[in-house]
């Protein structure tokens, strides 16, 4: 069977074709493609899904498939996560890195890891950047009109200007409409405010303007 070649060929793969991290040699997510498409060339597809992809983080499916007795047949799938804030790449690329920890995984699933379930790039950036999700319990939310999430902040300071970045027109409806869905949390950021503050001040400013019109 084809699949068996692909994985016996990677699990062969000799340690120079490998990245090594930390004295442990990881077969890329690039060079177990290439042996994919080498082996079953048109008669394999790789399609992503994106979940979710919002100002916060990006969750990416990948499924793998061969044509197989005249069908296409899905033979392992898996999914990825990343948060824009953590680290340096994904703060430009998280969807492109996210999609390729899916694609990796996913060929993980059918059996082309080269002994090993992450890829290069996952186990380097667990290793040395990732940091653990950010606790949502505290800091502020900041929702789209429909209610979905789509910003995170650690303190008054900081949910303040993302309230200016969203909320700068009030002659705009949909501003209106965001200021409805985000009111209580603006209020409670506004509460927890020093009342010395200029930021208290902007929260005022704020609240009452989207309030009176």
């Amino acid at each position: 069977m084809k699949l068996n070649e692909v994985i016996n060929e990677i699990a062969n793969l000799p340690n120079e074709d490998k990245v090594n991290i930390r004295g442990k040699y990881y077969t890329t997510v690039d060079t177990r493609l290439q042996a994919f498409r080498n082996t079953f060339g048109t008669n394999a597809n790789i399609t992503t899904e994106i979940v979710l992809n919002d100002l916060e983080r990006v969750v990416v499916k990948a499924t793998v498939s061969i044509y197989q007795d005249g069908v296409w047949r899905d033979i392992g799938n898996d999914y990825a996560e990343e948060f824009r804030n953590q680290g340096p790449v994904n703060k430009t690329s998280a969807l492109e890195n996210c999609t390729t920890s899916a694609i990796g995984r996913a060929l993980a699933n059918c059996g082309l890891g080269g002994g090993e379930y992450a890829s290069a790039f996952e186990v380097d950036n667990a290793i040395n950047n990732k940091q653990t999700a950010p606790d949502l319990s505290k800091g502020y939310i900041f929702v789209n009109k429909d209610g979905h999430k789509i910003g995170h902040s650690n303190n008054e300071k900081e949910y303040l200007e993302k309230c200016r970045q969203q909320l700068s027109d009030p002659a705009d409806p949909d501003h209106h409409a965001l200021f409805r869905a985000n009111t209580k949390e603006i209020k409670k950021a506004y509460e927890n405010t020093d009342m010395n503050s200029p930021e208290c001040v902007a929260y005022e400013k704020l609240i009452k303007i989207y309030e009176k019109a």
